[in-house]
């Protein structure tokens, strides 16, 4: 009588399971940067948020005080959110009488990118 034994194989082998770490490792890689990406979006988004109330805050205050309206530039800043934000506003002529142009340009205090911008007309008396 022969006995013929047959090897069943139970469980994984030392390559099947380096593969698997690999494979793993790649997908844990991916999402830890994909969480970084995703934070300084939110990072950035919440920052242009913050620029664009102050924006709309100061027009406003333009269509709103009669100081305003003076023709010419004014540099200074305003702070929102606990943030202190640098803005320009600009009041122009316009080919309409008695109506002026003004915009606004909202700035970090550390930057010179224009994080948000907006634009009206007043009409003036």
């Amino acid at each position: 009588m022969t006995v013929s034994m047959r090897h069943k194989q139970q469980g994984v082998t030392l390559v099947e399971t380096l593969v698997a770490l690999a494979v793993m490792g790649f997908v844990v890689a991916g999402l830890l940067v994909l969480i970084g990406q995703n934070t300084r979006f939110a990072s950035s988004m919440e920052e242009r948020t913050y620029a664009s109330i102050a924006a709309d805050n100061l027009m406003v205050e333009a269509l709103t005080l009669s100081n305003a309206r003076e023709i010419g530039e004014t540099d200074g800043q305003t702070i929102v959110g606990d943030r202190t934000w640098n803005f320009r506003r600009i009041v122009s002529e316009t080919p309409i009488e008695n109506v002026v142009r003004i915009d606004i340009e909202i700035t970090p205090p550390d930057g010179e990118q224009v994080l948000a911008f907006t634009t009206s007309l007043r009409r003036v008396e």
